[in-house]
């Protein structure tokens, strides 16, 4: 969870943008994430669409997906 500095509450999700900027990806990145985890039924509660336009990610759901994907890579080497 991040700190909403404005307002002083804790943020639970963030739109693709803020996401990029928390963790220092990319766009493109950030879209293939989504893509995987959406495919995957570990992760896919952690997206959430209302709309077409609008996708919010859990803060603490991608950096879950980030440690497995970390995991993943030890485990192959």
């Amino acid at each position: 969870m991040a700190i909403n500095e404005e307002t002083n509450s804790v943020k639970k999700y963030g739109n693709k943008q803020e996401i990029c900027e928390f963790f220092g990806v990319s766009l493109g990145t950030l879209s293939n994430d989504l893509t995987k985890m959406r495919r995957d039924p570990n992760f896919k509660d952690c997206i959430l669409q209302p709309s077409h336009g609008r996708v919010y990610i859990s803060i603490i759901g991608y950096e879950r997906y980030l440690k497995f994907c970390s995991e993943s890579l030890k485990k192959r080497y």
